[in-house]
């Protein structure tokens, strides 16, 4: 295709997104032994759903959608998580090797999404992973790593699936169920409820020593301080889930595929008072933000990590929004530089998209269609923080009716999903 009908398809896409003015709307029929409460994951136009065991069907969202069911042969009581990178063929699966309780170990199992067998890149299709009584939480692939996180006390392991080398293995990530998710194939970004909250971001060395972590830490980023009275406080943070899109190093040729630095990374965290009160929020930062702090630690040459205060980097770098306990319940996603949620009623999504910011050069944006941006602040008085948290991070907030309510939502670059739990329908939307 020439560059000029490159370039024309791309600014016809984004204008979609803008005023998610979608191109199509199906309703996709599922086979009879899914329904979308096992909808897993929604990666580069391929859907995933798990049956009660590990075998998993995959939708291939195009015109002629295809489901494929993968029996991975792993015995169901036995079965962890998975998770897929379909630009690279990749499913990675992780499973039990001992019983469901007491001093157990996992197995990583890298297999070919296409043909069901083991992955013909994979120089260990299955590796061993040691974890005593750790519960697995999470499994992320970026690029050529996959990482693994485990609760109580905390630890966070990372190969490269391709050699079968581990090259990180954090045992202080001072959180019992750490969330996380890659900044770039090589660095890391955990989140912490200890106290009143922080990000932290590691740094995976060059080459594991075989006594070292194979990690360094760099930042930590923390979060506005919790009202407190008399030296005590008012406010518990009891948890924080992190929502990014995939990292792809090298997406897909002539895809909408976002570049891996054009990310926003989406924070749920619960708050809970000691009166018995619960509160969400939503904080927003851009990959951008990450990656200055990042570069700040190497120019300094720093042996310790750095600890920035709330003050020092988040009313500019960030925008916290309120929520309500729906928001933890259906806390919608992120990807590229988008994040979509429902609002009260779960009839509609809200789609926050951090990209343009009108007035600048980069994006010409007209008049008409800057319609839509936050400019100015966003401010939560009193409860939950100590004082008035105001932030500033500029996004466009559109809201796109889906007609029925709706439990579960996915997205990806061309795609929305949205579907009633249990039910055997999705209703896709393409842009």
């Amino acid at each position: 295709m020439p560059v000029a009908d490159k370039l024309r398809a791309l600014v016809k896409h984004r204008h979609a997104w803008q005023k998610l003015d979608w191109t199509s709307k199906t309703v996709v029929d599922l086979p009879a032994s899914l329904h979308t409460g096992r909808a897993c994951e929604l990666v580069a136009g391929m859907l995933a759903f798990q049956e009660d065991g590990p075998d998993i069907y995959t939708l291939t969202l195009q015109e002629d959608s295809r489901v494929t069911k993968h029996v991975l042969g792993i015995d169901p009581h036995t079965y962890v998580r998975l998770t897929m990178d379909p630009t690279q063929d990749l499913l990675a699966v992780v499973y039990r090797s001992g019983p469901a309780f007491g001093f157990v170990s996992h197995n990583l199992a890298l297999r070919a999404l296409s043909a069901n067998q083991p992955h013909p890149m994979a120089r260990r299709p299955t590796i061993l992973v040691e974890t005593g009584r750790e519960e697995l939480e999470m499994v992320v692939i970026a690029d050529d790593v996959v990482g693994i996180s485990f609760g109580a006390p905390g630890s966070i392991r990372v190969w490269n699936w391709r050699t079968g080398a581990l090259l990180a293995d954090v045992r202080r990530v001072h959180t019992i169920r750490p969330d996380f998710q890659f900044i770039s194939p090589r660095v890391f970004v955990t989140a912490s409820p200890t106290d009143s909250g922080w990000i932290d971001i590691f740094m995976i060395l060059p080459e594991k020593a075989p006594d070292s972590e194979g990690a360094v830490h760099v930042t930590r980023l923390r979060f506005p301080e919790l009202e407190h009275a008399d030296g005590l406080s008012l406010w518990n943070l009891h948890a924080v889930s992190i929502y990014a899109g995939p990292v792809y190093e090298h997406p897909l040729p002539g895809s909408f595929i976002p570049k891996n630095e054009n990310r926003i990374f989406f924070f749920v965290y619960r708050l809970a008072s000691t009166a018995g009160e619960t509160r969400w929020m939503r904080l927003m930062i851009h990959h951008d933000t990450l990656a200055v702090h990042l570069s700040r630690y190497g120019r300094e040459g720093r042996t310790e990590y750095l600890d920035v205060k709330w003050e020092d980097w988040g009313p500019r770098d960030t925008r916290i929004l309120a929520g309500d306990r729906s928001d933890w319940l259906v806390p919608g996603t992120a990807h590229g530089e988008r994040v979509v949620n429902h609002v009260f009623n779960r009839q509609q999504l809200q789609v926050l998209d951090f990209r343009p910011i009108p007035g600048d050069p980069k994006n010409n944006l007209s008049e008409d269609n800057s319609r839509g941006f936050v400019l100015g602040s966003s401010t939560i008085q009193g409860a939950p923080f100590k004082d008035p948290v105001t932030t500033y991070l500029p996004f466009r907030c559109t809201l796109l009716a889906t007609d029925d309510e709706f439990d579960t939502i996915l997205m990806d670059h061309e795609h929305i999903i949205v579907a009633e739990e249990h039910s055997n329908k999705i209703t896709v939307f393409k842009f």
